[in-house]
């Protein structure tokens, strides 16, 4: 819930969702100068989902995108390793690498001209907070299933 506070004397008028604000101020007749909205992480957190998933696509289709890029790299870059490892030289190695590379082309070519961007640059933190909150999820998922062993 975000707080919606006067501008001039920072006393509350109302708290209301954080999807919901523009609406509220419409309504109220109130003018977004005039005041100042404090939310917090978990307000930022779901009005960015429900951005998403009104413009990119449901919870669902967006875990079958993930899913199918997952599948695709866990695929060639195992079919990658098991190359690799028999190559008997560096051109092997290199024609072991090419599927990969070449699957991945549009997408490395569409970051480095900027017609693609990746959520995870422009998140709060950038790959580096990313990486650490993909390591406190694990982490998390991790001490539950141990839990269950108990």
């Amino acid at each position: 819930m975000a707080v919606i506070k006067q501008a001039s004397d920072g006393a509350v008028i109302a708290a209301a969702p954080l999807s919901e604000i523009d609406g509220w101020l419409a309504e109220m007749g109130v003018e977004a100068a005039d005041v100042r909205i404090e939310a917090t992480v978990d307000d930022l957190r779901l009005a960015a989902r429900t951005k998403i998933a009104a413009t990119v696509g449901d919870q669902g289709t967006l875990v079958g995108t993930a899913l199918d890029g997952v599948h695709l790299l866990l695929y060639e870059a195992g079919r990658m390793a098991a190359a690799i490892q028999a190559a008997p030289n560096l051109a092997a190695m290199k024609a072991a690498a090419a599927p990969l590379a070449e699957a991945l082309a549009p997408l490395v070519t569409g970051v480095a001209n900027e017609s693609v961007e990746l959520p995870y640059v422009v998140k709060p933190g950038g790959r580096a907070g990313v990486v650490t909150e993909i390591g406190e999820r694990a982490t998390k998922a991790a001490a539950a299933f141990a839990a269950d062993g108990e």
